[in-house]
């Protein structure tokens, strides 16, 4: 589908069309983002390995934590390989498959990061399913993060060094010097992302209201093991939440995600640095769509009979309600973000065109 571009978008995005000096604009990441990565997954990967040896576990898992040691250890070998001479005798998908599998592990790993985040703002403590102090997990899940974010990079930058194309355009790579200034600018959104974004945003409503009556005091959850009337939690998540993620979604898809609007002062006009949404985006859209979707499963395998049944109506409800709301915005965040990204992709300005 095309773009529906309103009045004076297109005057108000040229607005946001900068030039910068190569000089300031040239990212220097694919050169240590290897090193990052690998030092980051053997010193990680080193501190499960103590707390193995000493009789601990990952997530009270039995054999998880050597599964998580030798993933780790195996992609620090792997993130050295695309920064050392060692990497040119492996074939290049060798590596990316290494890289990329790290990666989805970690995010794996990672899953319910975010919702003790929102738990340790709302309520000033993290608490695991015991009523105890879950402090080690959230350190681990947090870890994790910091592998998958090292790892995306590392494996970004080994496809543009292998494919050898620009980190900064993603065209073909430049000769050096060739590169005298970088465009950064941006186009609307297709009326499809726009739609999906919309879509992904409703997605929390069934949720939202499944929390209200649980707050209420309403059927079907009078009584149960999930009723919690008056609990302040829930109606300060949901404002703490539902507004921040909204306007996060949307403003991958609007053009107040690309020039700061009016309201914000003296900001106002100027161009909305990517890294601004899409940080908080890649930290928030794979817990939240890897949860979702993994609920969605799990509630499947329960209703087909290969799981057993052990829940009231009132927790499969919720269950079903969270599962939507998670895997549907976590989802629409992500194909937001692809599409943001590739909107505002910054341009390369060859030496030989100024």
């Amino acid at each position: 589908m095309g773009d529906t571009t309103p009045v004076g978008l297109e005057a108000t995005l040229s607005l946001a069309r900068t030039v910068t000096p190569i000089a300031s604009a040239r990212r220097r990441w694919p050169s240590w983002a290897g090193y990052a990565a690998s030092a980051w997954a053997l010193l990680y990967g080193s501190v499960l390995l103590a707390v193995a040896v000493t009789g601990g576990t990952l997530y009270d898992l039995p054999y998880l934590i050597w599964v998580a040691v030798a993933v780790l250890f195996a992609g620090a070998g792997m993130a050295a390989a695309t920064v050392r001479p060692c990497g040119r005798r492996l074939p290049p998908w060798v590596v990316s498959a290494g890289l990329w599998t790290v990666l989805a592990l970690a995010v794996a790993g990672s899953v319910f990061v975010l919702l003790n985040l929102i738990a340790l703002v709302v309520t000033g403590s993290l608490r695991g399913r015991d009523g105890h102090a879950d402090w080690g997990a959230f350190t681990a899940r947090l870890s994790f993060v910091v592998v998958a974010v090292l790892f995306l990079m590392t494996a970004l930058s080994w496809r543009h060094r292998t494919r050898n194309t620009c980190p900064d355009c993603g065209g073909q790579a430049h000769q050096p010097g060739a590169v005298a200034a970088v465009e950064r600018t941006g186009t609307p959104a297709s009326q499809r992302v726009r739609r999906i974004a919309h879509l992904g945003g409703l997605a929390f409503i069934p949720y939202y209201v499944c929390h209200f009556m649980r707050f209420a005091d309403a059927p079907p959850f009078r009584g149960g093991d999930l009723a919690a009337p008056g609990d302040p939690f829930i109606p300060a998540a949901i404002i703490g939440t539902v507004l921040p993620a909204e306007f996060l979604l949307l403003g991958l898809v609007h053009s107040w995600g690309m020039i700061f609007p009016r309201w914000t002062l003296w900001l106002s006009g100027r161009r909305v640095p990517r890294f601004l949404p899409l940080i908080p985006v890649w930290l928030i859209a794979p817990t939240l769509a890897a949860y979702g979707t993994g609920a969605w499963v799990y509630v499947i395998l329960q209703f087909t009979g290969v799981l057993e049944i052990d829940g009231t109506f009132a927790d499969y409800l919720l269950g079903c309600s969270a599962a939507t709301a998670f895997a549907g915005y976590g989802w629409a965040l992500a194909i937001a973000a692809v599409s943001y990204q590739r909107r505002t992709r910054p341009r390369c300005i060859l030496r030989q065109t100024l």
